[in-house]
């Protein structure tokens, strides 16, 4: 019975405890959320570009530029001549003369490389690509030789040969059109002795220097040039003979 009363009390006094503690107030939690963000951009971006041309060139007249020309001209002559003292060039010359010392046998090799090559394409190119055409005009009535050239009736020789032009270059646009083809045929002729002179002038001075024997050419070229040349011109001597004979006999008509 003693235990009984004492655990009564026990759980009396433990009733008691929350009667006993001050009330206490719980208050919300107050949030003050006021989102004023302040940017500021002040961007301050300055351009100044200054460009100055020198010299100012105003042109009014073709005389004026002209004249402004020639004066930029001497400043810049004279403005070299100021900087350039005798100094300098015998600086810039012993540095040249030294480069050149220097690289000697490199320069060597390359000229003569490259003068081999240049010589050896001319003479290629020409005899073999140009020289060699059935179309030139060296070649025509090629199943006559140059004797029987010769000792044609030259009237008959020239009215073939301008049938010859006229067949060629005349003018498909305009059938009509007489000096087209003759225009053309002097144009063409001129093309074939140039090219002729200039491969019998390389080949004989190659001849002549012991080298033939390491470029593309012999004698036996040389000779064929030479009669290509020679009824080349005898037949242009065809033409320019019928034509002074034609322009003088139209300058004659009333």
């Amino acid at each position: 019975m003693h235990h009984i009363f004492k655990t009564y009390n026990i759980f009396f006094f433990l009733a008691c405890i929350p009667l006993t503690l001050p009330a206490t107030e719980s208050t919300a939690p107050t949030y003050n959320i006021h989102c004023n963000p302040q940017i500021e951009v002040h961007p301050q971006i300055e351009v100044h570009p200054q460009i100055e041309v020198h010299p100012h060139i105003t042109i009014a007249n073709s005389s004026a530029s002209s004249i402004k020309i020639g004066d930029i001209s001497m400043q810049c002559i004279q403005k070299i001549k100021s900087t350039v003292t005798p100094a300098n060039y015998h600086l810039l010359k012993n540095v040249i003369v030294q480069q050149l010392w220097e690289y000697r046998y490199y320069i060597t090799a390359g000229t003569i490389v490259g003068s081999y090559s240049i010589a050896s394409m001319v003479l290629l190119t020409d005899y073999y690509y140009y020289l060699q055409s059935s179309t030139l005009w060296g070649r025509w009535k090629q199943e006559c030789t140059f004797e029987q050239f010769c000792t044609m009736p030259q009237k008959d020789l020239t009215h073939e040969l301008l049938c010859a032009i006229n067949e060629r270059y005349y003018n498909k646009n305009q059938p009509t059109d007489f000096a087209h083809p003759l225009i053309t045929f002097i144009a063409a002729i001129d093309t074939e002795i140039k090219i002729c002179k200039r491969y019998i002038k390389l080949a004989k001075t190659i001849k002549q220097l012991r080298m033939m024997s390491i470029f593309p050419t012999n004698d036996a070229k040389i000779e064929r040039t030479e009669k290509l040349l020679e009824r080349t011109l005898f037949i242009k001597h065809l033409f320019l003979s019928w034509l002074a004979e034609y322009n003088i006999a139209s300058n004659k008509k009333p």
